[in-house]
């Protein structure tokens, strides 16, 4: 295990599958006609279990990590089948709480930069004692 420190980075990278598309939609949301492209909370899940597995390098048996925000822009369109990369970097260390630059790109450049905060946290309180 090591010291979580300013700096550190940690990378991910996947194939867009159509599960990950704007235009795969749960049957229980509101239905719209949108385009087949890597939709923002695909990104934005990417960006913050990358920052999560950083995270998890560091912290002791019994320690997980919360998202607590995410502020970030999706700038490009990215289709199915294209590889998208994520790289995030820890930018501030404050007690339990955690803030990351998070930017993802996909073969022709950026398509999603911004701000990611998750705080450290007791496993057994969400998990049970015996995990």
């Amino acid at each position: 295990m090591m010291e979580m420190k300013v700096g550190m980075k940690f990378e991910t990278e996947i194939v867009v599958t159509e599960g990950m598309l704007a235009n795969h939609n749960d049957p229980q949301l509101p239905a719209i006609d949108l385009p087949p492209v890597f939709s923002t909370p695909s990104m934005i899940n990417m960006m913050e279990l990358t920052c999560a597995k950083l995270m998890e390098q560091c912290l002791e048996d019994g320690k997980g990590s919360v998202g607590m925000s995410v502020d970030v822009k999706h700038l490009a369109s990215t289709p199915c089948g294209k590889k998208v990369r994520c790289e995030v970097e820890i930018k501030e260390v404050s007690g339990k709480k955690v803030t990351f630059n998070v930017n993802a790109y996909d073969e022709n450049g950026l398509i999603g930069t911004g701000i990611h905060k998750r705080a450290v946290i007791n496993k057994a309180v969400f998990f049970g004692s015996d995990i």
